[in-house]
């Protein structure tokens, strides 16, 4: 009797190994814990001003949703190298203010909070300001297309490191985006760099605020930034002048303010 021989098919081979990675399944469980929830210090102190305002808030856990939690349990204390110190009262959920504290530049200033056994620090020295002259606008031509950037005009200090931070508001309403200069190719020189956020059309009122601001804290932006923008590879928390104690940032500013009607 002559052998039946039997030729391998498509089918046959996939059943084959259908039934090879069925035998050698197995199930994984992955484990979604998330790491304990971090604390969140935001604040500054403002040269001129005696009233200054910290927040503080804790994240969420992986399978929350919602606001941050507020923080209302702290201890928060601000002093100047000077010899000045504060401790801060809880003025609304998670919001911890100053009486009589007045920001002068020049000072190192130190927040500590302490807050369910641990404790977070961090420094910053308020930047001599540097006058900003006026706000005005710049038309820019993009084909058909015409964006009125502001440019917030200064003359930079030479020899020194400057950093600025800046508020950008619409007919009143603050919008939303980071925005922060530095001097690194333009030291000695009058500023004229324009900032591109928001869309203003004819009898806007433009306002924009000026701060400067430390280097610890224009990193802080900087990676903050790039981490919402997505030019990491490899997204990170932004560098904080608290360390890798809690997320956040403290700042000490100077800050002026000026308004345009756009043409």
């Amino acid at each position: 009797m002559k052998a039946i021989q039997f030729k391998p098919t498509v089918l046959g081979a996939l059943l084959l190994l259908t039934l090879i990675f069925t035998a050698c399944s197995k199930v994984i469980d992955v484990d979604l814990n998330s790491a304990d929830p971090q604390y969140v210090v935001e604040g500054a102190v403002t040269k001129g001003e005696t009233v200054h305002r910290i927040a503080i808030t804790r994240t969420l856990n992986f399978d929350e949703v919602g606001p941050f939690p507020t923080v209302n349990n702290a201890v928060v204390t601000i002093s100047d190298d000077a010899g000045n110190s504060e401790v801060l009262t809880l003025v609304e959920p998670g919001i911890y203010a100053t009486a009589n504290l007045l920001g002068v530049e020049g000072r190192i200033y130190t927040i500590t909070v302490s807050v369910d056994g641990k404790v977070f620090t961090a420094q910053s020295t308020m930047p001599v300001q540097v006058p900003y002259t006026e706000l005005t606008v710049f038309p820019v031509v993009f084909g058909s297309d015409t964006i009125n950037t502001l440019i917030p005009q200064r003359v930079d200090p030479a020899g020194i490191a400057n950093y600025y931070q800046f508020n950008t508001y619409q007919n009143g309403e603050r919008l939303e985006g980071i925005q922060i200069q530095d001097d690194e190719f333009s030291d000695g020189q009058e500023q004229l760099q324009p900032l591109f956020l928001g869309e203003f059309e004819t009898g806007d009122t433009a306002t924009v605020t000026m701060f400067c601001i430390d280097k610890p804290v224009f990193k802080y932006f900087f990676s903050l930034d790039a981490s919402n923008s997505g030019n990491s590879s490899a997204p990170a928390n932004p560098v904080s002048n608290f360390g890798k104690a809690c997320l956040g940032y403290f700042s000490a500013r100077t800050s002026e303010t000026h308004s345009v009607v756009i043409p």
